[in-house]
């Protein structure tokens, strides 16, 4: 039950964040390559450095990160090169997908975490994108997945 309250708190902390500080990765670097506007990046660039500097506290009070295996059903996989880990079928399903991701995100003009931000605040398009943003996780686990599966 702590897990859900807890990731209820994060979430409206996120969401609050999110909406105040107009928060989008891929508007930022997107503004950035093509007008040179650093306004977005600066959120970027300060989400980079405030994991970094999490990480490094955590890590100094030994508490780097929770043992999640009685919540989730993941597998932690080790592989010897970078090339073995992009060419197995998780690195290519991984791939195919950040890909389809990034490149939709930036044709609606934002992230996903922007996308929600602003589909609560009303927006239409945006209510849209999250459903065709939705529909296609669903399509990408239950068709790639599966092709990928059969394949290797």
């Amino acid at each position: 039950m702590i897990i859900v309250f807890g990731s209820l708190l994060i979430g409206l902390i996120v969401g609050f964040l999110g909406q105040r500080s107009r928060m989008c990765f891929i508007g930022g670097i997107r503004d950035f390559l093509m007008i040179r506007d650093k306004e977005l990046l600066k959120g970027v660039i300060s989400f980079f450095v405030s994991a970094w500097i999490t990480i490094k506290l955590l890590r100094l009070i030994g508490v780097i990160f929770p043992e999640l295996s009685y919540a989730t059903n993941v597998k932690y996989v080790s592989y010897p090169s970078l090339f073995l880990a992009l060419s197995s079928k998780f690195g290519l399903t991984s791939f195919i997908g950040g890909l389809g991701l990034g490149l939709f995100s930036t044709l609606a003009g934002g992230c996903p975490l922007r996308q929600h931000v602003m589909a609560g605040q009303g927006r239409i398009s945006s209510t849209v994108y999250l459903i065709g943003f939705y529909f296609g996780i669903v399509i990408y686990y239950i068709f790639l997945i599966d092709i990928l599966v059969k394949i290797t």
